[in-house]
């Protein structure tokens, strides 16, 4: 077996244009839109991960970093990732055990939120699909009776 390259990520979550949340054997590094813009926080660091709603559209998620010296940084504003992110959560804790999670149950609730928001793309589709229908269907009777009226 070979071993993974250290310069290649363990894991990459992609949100918005040119932002990435990068995991690496000893480090997270978040990229901003700009080049330059780039945090890295060793994980030996890390205190906890606190994920939070955003504050005029809960689905944009905040995340931010308690460290290990009483610190708290934000590490990534308007996450809409939450797929790929909660797939990271498990490669992150296998590499630092100790982290603590804010919420303590993050992977659940992830997976929670993802499930209701595909409930509820079926639910608006379905909707919009049962009004065609419907609409059709009015149509039709409307031209029979049209058609055979003296």
């Amino acid at each position: 077996m070979s071993e993974q390259n250290p310069a290649s990520p363990i894991s990459v979550v992609r949100y918005g244009m040119g932002k990435e949340i990068r995991l690496y054997k000893d480090e997270l590094v978040i990229t901003g839109q700009e080049v330059e813009t780039e945090t890295r926080v060793y994980l030996q660091d890390l205190k906890r991960l606190i994920l939070m709603p955003g504050d005029p559209n809960p689905s944009k998620l905040i995340l931010m970093a308690d460290l290990v010296d009483d610190t708290t940084v934000m590490l990534a504003e308007g996450m809409t990732n939450a797929k790929d992110f909660r797939a990271m959560l498990p490669q992150l804790l296998e590499l630092h055990p100790d982290l603590q999670l804010d919420p303590p149950d993050m992977i659940e609730q992830l997976r929670q939120a993802l499930n209701t928001r595909r409930a509820w793309t079926l639910t608006c589709y379905g909707a919009i699909v049962l009004v065609c229908i419907f609409l059709y269907v009015l149509y039709l009777v409307v031209a029979y009776l049209g058609a055979h009226r003296p």
